[in-house]
């Protein structure tokens, strides 16, 4: 089972019920502010709901991100209605969702859950509503449960993990068909491998990799253990990679693991001095670049098993040119039919975005395989501002729609230029 889909109400700068359908490879555009990180990030919060040893409904730092400051912070406008958040996982043949309606309770400041429903294709397995306002998060709180082939609706005292419901007494049955959910939901979002806007700069100094890495860390921090581990203990495979695409990729400048005993580091071959030098010494998009490129070929080579992938701006510190070789790199790796991985990629670049429609133009990428999700999206100057938009590509790569003022500086500035140009033809004329 492989995540589609993801649900939300009332959640930060959402007021009303989204589903944020999730492709091989989802690219999320919008303005700064416009909620972007909120959507790229959530699977975290959600694969942290999810968790078999969650000890609270969800954690603020789940994934190693600071979601939000305070709980109530996690609500539309702060307000004291509930939110929902949720999730639908499927294998092509049958699906599985739940949703979790939450609710911030002042007095104890916590979360509390106030309803949780699990449903497959066929539609609600089990729905659970609390029964009064004092049952919501309470450890012995009384729900009225509605189960499908049960009959008429009862109450019992249900306890939760995190976001799902976890036993409901005296409802044997129906306890083992969240069980068995739960399990599937958990191994569908466990341990999602992201990479904020901030990678970390790879140092100059050689270490010892850590054995079992199994992750890169949300800064890229781990990128060299796993190439380390891999090239100290395995078939170095990834490393060769990793070097072929840049020399590839960013006009010669190869990356090198640097190898003296068991001490690894990072070199950077400078093609104009023709040395290799640290990665520290050189500019900053080889170290923004590296743990995407790492991440990229770990989930090829299954060294990362992680089903969801996110990576925010890839492009950054990085020349134009190199937007486009990321893209290839991001889509090849969504779209390999050997892998299962669900990409999230928030981006600012054009560059990118074009690469991915010329390669959908090309035949190398299906148009169904990739979904460009705007947010805050305007479509006319005086138009209503969507929420979410999904904009559809057609096998020629076209799209059915573009919004308003993002990608638009350049040919704004090109109109201007071209205006002033104009005046400043007709004022020498005059003269």
């Amino acid at each position: 089972m492989i995540p589609t889909a993801m649900f939300f109400s009332r959640y930060r700068s959402f007021l009303e019920p989204e589903r944020l359908d999730l492709a091989p490879l989802t690219v999320i555009i919008g303005r700064n502010g416009s909620g972007k990180s909120v959507l790229t990030r959530l699977p975290l919060l959600i694969a942290g709901g999810l968790s078999a040893s969650a000890d609270s409904v969800l954690d603020l730092s789940a994934g190693g991100v600071n979601h939000a400051a305070r709980f109530e912070d996690l609500i539309h406008q702060r307000s004291a209605q509930p939110f929902t958040l949720g999730a639908e996982i499927s294998d092509g043949r049958r699906s599985l969702s739940f949703l979790t309606t939450l609710r911030y309770l002042v007095e104890r400041h916590a979360l509390g859950i106030e309803g949780f429903e699990l449903a497959d294709q066929d539609g609600p397995i089990v729905s659970i509503e609390a029964s009064r306002p004092e049952d919501i998060g309470n450890a012995e709180g009384v729900f009225t449960v509605r189960a499908r082939g049960v009959g008429a609706a009862s109450t019992a005292e249900v306890g939760f993990v995190g976001l799902f419901a976890n036993s409901i007494r005296g409802c044997g049955d129906i306890n083992f068909r969240i069980a068995e959910a739960h399990k599937e939901f958990s191994t569908a979002f466990e341990s999602p491998s992201y990479l904020g806007p901030f990678r970390s700069e790879q140092g100059s100094a050689a270490r010892v990799a850590h054995q079992g890495a199994r992750g890169l860390g949300p800064r890229g921090e781990n990128a060299i253990d796993l190439l380390g581990a891999d090239a100290l203990r395995s078939s170095g495979d990834i490393g060769r990679a990793v070097e072929e695409w840049f020399d590839r990729s960013m006009a010669g400048n190869r990356v090198k693991l640097d190898r003296i005993g068991s001490f690894v580091r990072m070199l950077v071959h400078d093609p104009i001095r023709n040395i290799d030098v640290d990665m520290s010494e050189t500019g900053a998009g080889f170290a923004q670049a590296f743990p995407i490129v790492v991440q990229a070929f770990c989930i090829q080579m299954k060294s990362i098993s992680s089903p969801i992938s996110i990576v925010e701006q890839p492009e950054l510190h990085l020349h134009p040119s190199a937007h486009g070789e990321l893209a290839d790199l991001i889509a090849s790796t969504a779209n390999s039919c050997d892998t299962r991985c669900r990409y999230i990629c928030e981006t600012h670049s054009e560059q990118f975005i074009t690469r991915i429609r010329r390669r959908i133009a090309e035949g190398q990428i299906p148009n169904t395989s990739v979904k460009i999700i705007s947010v805050a999206h305007q479509s006319e100057p005086a138009g209503r501002l969507e929420p979410l938009r999904a904009i559809g590509i057609d096998p020629q790569g076209n799209m059915d729609s573009w919004p308003i003022g993002v990608f638009d500086e350049a040919f704004d500035d090109l109109v201007h230029m071209h205006s002033a140009q104009q005046g400043g033809q007709a004022e020498e004329d005059r003269s």
